[in-house]
Formats: structure tokens, sequence, C-alpha cells
């Protein structure tokens, strides 16, 4: 119903869920699934609370539900509220300290947030964690990528491949890395002067700022 934009039937389903099960953290967190997505498309800011409301119930009957740690997560960051969108990962983070899947949210996070020295290490500590976890592989090829670290960016997406083969996308950016790698380096049109550095442009800081040590392999 929801794929179908039936919004309200599929709310009332869910409602008939929490009724028949009101323990079922499931029923909580579709029906916050279905007001967040209305709220996207309305900019409602009842949508947004009734999202956030139900998101919180969900995490009180199971606080490590992956998908609604996500998803409180980004409806944070949808009102402006980052800080807590951290806050909350955080305390996930060092709740279970155990697992790799708070630690990719908290990548998703410093990802979008420019931050991606912090990202790729939430990352080596996922793989680290769990060295067959197809989307902590996946992340930390797509935050080596952007910041420039084309051969281990491949090694990670090679990495996430050998978990599932089936990854077209993935394929596609390998391909894409190791032919941008063969292309030949065509000299600046506008040499600098002998002596002198060129400018840097200021948002390449984060990626000069974050480069990894020489000698670092994906584990």
């Amino acid at each position: 119903m929801l794929a179908q934009h039936r919004t309200e039937d599929a709310l009332n389903c869910f409602e008939k869920a929490k009724n028949a099960d009101p323990s079922s953290p499931d029923a909580y967190y579709n029906s916050g699934v279905v007001y967040h997505k209305r709220a996207i498309e309305t900019g409602h800011e009842h949508d947004f609370q009734m999202a956030k409301y139900c998101y919180e119930l969900c995490l009180q009957r199971s606080p490590n539900h992956v998908e609604c740690n996500r998803s409180l997560a980004t409806l944070y960051c949808d009102i402006g509220q980052n800080e807590y969108a951290f806050r909350l990962v955080e305390e996930w983070v060092a709740r279970v300290p155990n697992s790799a899947e708070p630690r990719i949210e908290l990548a998703r996070l410093y990802d979008e947030h420019k931050q991606l020295g912090k990202a790729r290490d939430c990352l080596s500590d996922a793989v680290a964690i769990d060295n067959r976890n197809l989307r902590a592989y996946t992340a930390l090829g797509h935050v080596r990528e952007r910041m420039g670290d084309t051969e281990n960016a491949i090694a990670a997406y090679e990495h996430a491949l050998a978990l599932n083969p089936y990854q077209p996308e993935v394929q596609n950016r390998v391909a894409a890395l190791r032919y941008s790698d063969t292309l030949p380096t065509i000299p600046s049109a506008s040499p600098t002067s002998p002596g002198r550095e060129s400018n840097m442009d200021p948002g390449n800081k984060e990626m000069l700022a974050t480069e990894p040590k020489e000698g670092t392999t994906i584990q």
C-alpha cells in the first residue's frame, strides 16, 4: 500500500498490527516510516513529530533496531537537529561496541557532513569487528573513493564483491576507478612559478587533512 502511495491505508494496517501485538517494534517502526515519508513530501511539522514519536516507541521496544536508529538519525538531520542525530548514533555505538552496524551509521553521518577521515575510521573499525559485513566494505570503498584513495577504494569494493559478486553498481565503480587510474596525467594549462605552490581548492581541505597514512591497508 505504501509503495502504491496509499498512505492512509498503510497507516491503518500498521495500527492494526500494533493492536494485534503492542510489543512489536516493527509495527511502530513501519508507522514511523509512513509519517516520515509523508513529512518529506508535505513538509508538515505534525508528520515529522509523529514519525519521531513512532521511531522512539520502536526503540523503546528494541533499542538496537538497525533500521529505526538509522531512520531516526536521518529524521533529526531532516529537521536540522544534527547534534541529536550524532548523539543518538554515538550512544548506540557505546551500547553495542562489538557490533559493526552502529559504526556504519555513524560513518554515514560523518560522510554526509563531509568529515571523511572520521567516516573512514568508523568503517575501518566496522570491518575489523565484522569482516563479512557487505555494507561496511561498500561504504568504505565509497568514502575512500571520495578521498581520492583509489587503490584502497578498489580493495574495499573488491572485498564487497567477494562477499556478493552480484552488485552491478559496485562492479561499475571498480571498472571506472581502474579506467581512471590508467589515464595519462594532463599538465596544467597554467603552471605555477618555480618555487611556488599552487593554491589549494578550499573544498579539498577535508580530503587533504584526512588522507590515510602510508602503508594503510584494509583488514
